[in-house]
């Protein structure tokens, strides 16, 4: 992050970054719940089911890579160092951490969740915008 760089700006990039050009309706929902997610259930365990939901272990599921995005950042911002591309090990790191700087890891995550909502519900409804009308293939 360059010097001049605002918050919101550099968590605007992060979560553009890591969604895919297409978003389908499934992520989106799930992307759209992340805010809430996290206010509710907490970092750890939004993280999990992430992790869960992920069918894959690299950075072509966008669940993985989402987790992976989220724990790093908000660890990162918390002064808590975790290990690249192991999701599961940054939740461990992240879970073991005293309770201010989970709080300001959860926090962190909430603010990048709710650019990751935004930009998953503008990719999506660009992606429905450019469907033919019916929503059917053309021939």
């Amino acid at each position: 992050m360059t010097d001049l760089m605002r918050l919101d700006q550099d968590l605007a990039r992060k979560a553009a970054q890591s969604l895919p050009t297409k978003v389908d309706p499934e992520l989106r929902t799930r992307m759209r719940g992340l805010p809430v997610m996290i206010q509710t259930s907490g970092l750890a365990a939004t993280a999990a089911f992430l992790l869960s939901r992920a069918e894959a272990k690299n950075d072509k599921d966008a669940y993985w890579r989402t987790a992976d995005l989220i724990l790093t950042d908000a660890a990162e911002a918390a002064g808590i160092t975790v290990p690249s591309k192991q999701p599961e090990k940054a939740l461990a790191e992240v879970v073991k951490a005293d309770p201010a700087r989970y709080e300001l890891a959860e926090t962190r995550a909430r603010l990048l969740a709710i650019w990751l909502s935004r930009l998953a519900q503008a990719l999506a409804e660009r992606e429905r915008s450019n469907r033919p009308p019916g929503g059917g293939a053309t021939g």
